[in-house]
């Protein structure tokens, strides 16, 4: 009877130690949460402050959809690399939950575990050091996206008349008149339609940076304002 509970509590152990390795990589999408856009057919308003809905802009425009395909393409791939490891601790586990009581007393299966336990360490571990590269990697992409969309930005605000602009995502309110996303993409669109994003490399433990594409924001033109980066958006895979 005592090693019955003894394997039934080391199963429920197990289970839960490997629940989050079977889960993918969890990664943010950089994406600001859409802000009210302007109906079709809205005049617009000639106003010295004028607004931009950040999200819509990364959706809709042509940069910002090549930004978001090629950060699917490095997070796909980050899962790649999970799946042999996360294939090896599942066949592992079963294995280990198969054997019988005898078995799982025994030196050979006590050592078994415990070396199940390592692997479910460092996956666990690799795991978070994949996530983090994958949230690197779309910082230096909004900040690629910013800068690519800097010119395009300060034409637009040129045009209609604006002394500022800001990211409607930070307005709690505006008149829809106001708002020059559409003009700002059929304007971007026009120039811009690519960004380079690059997956990005750690520090290493020393302390001196070796990323690849990472780096502090590149600055913009001057009198160019560029959008604020967006909000962290709760990890979810997409």
């Amino acid at each position: 009877m005592k090693a019955h509970y003894f394997m039934a509590g080391f199963a429920a152990l197990l289970a839960a130690s490997t629940a989050q390795a079977q889960t993918p990589v969890p990664v943010p999408t950089p994406v600001a949460a859409p802000a009210a856009a302007r109906p079709a057919g809205s005049p617009a308003v000639l106003s010295p402050v004028v607004v931009y809905d950040l999200g819509g802009l990364i959706q809709d425009s042509l940069a910002g959809q090549d930004m978001s395909n090629k950060l699917k393409a490095i997070r796909d791939q980050i899962n790649r690399e999970l799946e042999p490891d996360q294939r090896q601790l599942e066949s592992e586990l079963r294995a280990i939950l198969t054997s019988s009581v005898q078995e799982s007393q025994s030196a050979a299966g006590r050592q078994r575990q415990e070396a199940f336990q390592r692997l479910n360490n460092e996956f666990q571990q690799k795991q978070e050091r994949l996530s983090q590269v994958m949230q690197l990697t779309e910082r230096n992409a909004i900040d690629a996206f910013n800068k690519a969309i800097a010119p395009a930005l300060q034409q637009t605000l040129v045009a209609r008349n604006g002394l500022i602009a800001i990211s409607a995502n930070q307005v709690e309110a505006f008149i829809p008149g106001v708002d020059m996303t559409a003009d700002l993409i059929t304007r971007l669109n026009a120039t811009t339609k690519t960004v380079s994003v690059v997956r990005a490399t750690l520090p290493t433990q020393g302390g001196a940076a070796a990323p690849a594409g990472a780096g502090a924001p590149a600055a913009a033109p001057a009198g160019a304002p560029l959008p604020a980066r967006p909000p962290a958006a709760a990890p979810k895979r997409p």
